[in-house]
């Protein structure tokens, strides 16, 4: 689960998951003390299939992988793995890898995965586990946002993103309590997407720098300021941005599979539609990979601990079974190439799916921390507000974020 996804789930009720909040705290006595352990934050929902999927894998074996979950799962894993205590592997999102390895939180297992992730994973997905010529877990499902539309207001889901504004154009009337959108117009990864679209990045991959300062990058913020910001509520926080939506007052949404259960719990009945087209460009959305790390309690494991760790994220990663489960029941877009395309995964899952394959994924250099995105989003409030011009903001965050890189 990425940062966002899981802080914006937090503390939120209503339209939004609820997360599972008794942590196990005999987790923290992991690691080899407690035989071979997996630590998790999932939802009520997700633990429940984990455990109908862990007694699957767990049957006739000798070394049974236990599962914990806690409520501060980052939390937590920074007082026990540098203790010694730590689970054997835990489920995230990709961009924790290089942080996390920096750290020496992993266990670098390239030469002891028999998977080819080439072969077995798109290229995305096999390349999100890998970092610095490591190889540091396992990808077994995607996720990213994309548009829903409420069918009782829009007919058809616009394929361009001019066909998207005179609908939002004809809805909104913020005087009447009725907008056009509801995103959260200001947090980087929900709007990643109409920021990328020209070919400019957040994060420039390939030099390894902040990539905001270039013309691309401005034209795509440019493009977020007339197509998005103009049609959202003034309150940018994502609990705030929900109501219009949830409640029948917008005809669109830009969310992701999390949320749509939430949507329809609340009487909307969320249609999922892939991102429009952008005249000139692409819409980019950044993209979360769900892995399973290999931590640094491997090093030196008993042999049973070891193989058991190894054995469970090759099976999870590759079962049909758990992968279709994870997409009908969870929302999660398969990774392994033989179900990318399947055509049991359910509409919803297909047409989040259509945004994954136009998206790119979350950056794992460490460096591209809290720190990075408060100040980024802090730019891009600037904007918002009409504080700064998208040059001036951007060049200042950019110069901001590189002064505590030096």
């Amino acid at each position: 689960m990425t940062l966002y996804r899981r802080n914006a789930l937090k503390g939120i009720g209503g339209v939004t998951t609820s997360l599972t909040l008794a942590g196990c705290l005999g987790g923290l006595l992991g690691g080899g003390d407690q035989g071979t352990t997996l630590w998790n934050e999932f939802t009520e929902g997700e633990q429940e299939t984990l455990d109908k999927h862990l007694e699957t894998f767990n049957e006739g074996r000798d070394d049974e992988l236990q599962s914990e979950n806690l409520s501060d799962l980052e939390g937590q894993l920074k007082t026990a793995i540098p203790a010694g205590n730590g689970p054997h592997t835990f489920p995230w999102a990709h961009d924790r890898i290089g942080k996390y390895q920096s750290q020496d939180f992993l266990y670098d297992a390239a030469k002891d995965v028999d998977l080819d992730l080439e072969g077995t994973f798109t290229e995305n997905a096999a390349a999100a586990v890998q970092w610095d010529d490591g190889v540091y877990g396992l990808p077994y499902g995607s996720e990213t946002v994309s548009l829903m539309y409420n069918p009782d207001l829009v007919e058809e889901p616009p394929e361009t993103v001019s066909e998207m504004v005179d609908i939002m154009d004809e809805h909104h009337e913020p005087e009447n309590s009725t907008w056009g959108l509801s995103c959260p117009p200001t947090t980087g990864y929900f709007v990643s997407a109409f920021l990328q679209a020209f070919g400019g990045n957040i994060y420039d991959e390939e030099n390894r720098d902040v990539g905001i300062e270039s013309d691309a990058f401005i034209e795509g913020l440019e493009l977020l300021e007339n197509t998005v910001w103009e049609y959202v509520a003034d309150d940018t926080t994502y609990g705030g941005q929900m109501p219009p939506f949830a409640d029948g007052n917008a005809p669109f949404a830009i969310n992701g599979p999390w949320q749509v259960s939430g949507f329809r719990d609340s009487g909307v009945d969320a249609t999922v539609a892939p991102l429009p087209e952008v005249d000139g460009g692409s819409l980019t959305p950044y993209t979360g990979v769900q892995t399973w790390y290999f931590t640094s309690e491997l090093d030196g494991a008993e042999e049973a601990a070891f193989d058991t760790t190894m054995e469970w994220a090759e099976w999870y990663a590759t079962s049909e079974d758990v992968i279709m489960d994870n997409a009908t029941e969870h929302g999660l877009i398969p990774v392994h190439q033989e179900y990318t395309g399947s055509d049991d995964l359910g509409e919803d899952v297909a047409m989040f799916a259509e945004s994954v394959d136009m998206g790119t994924p979350m950056p794992v250099d460490p460096r591209v921390n809290q720190a990075f995105w408060t100040t980024f989003e802090s730019g891009l409030e600037k904007v918002f507000n009409d504080q700064a011009g998208a040059k001036e903001a951007m060049t200042s965050a950019a110069e901001e974020i590189r002064s505590r890189w030096d």
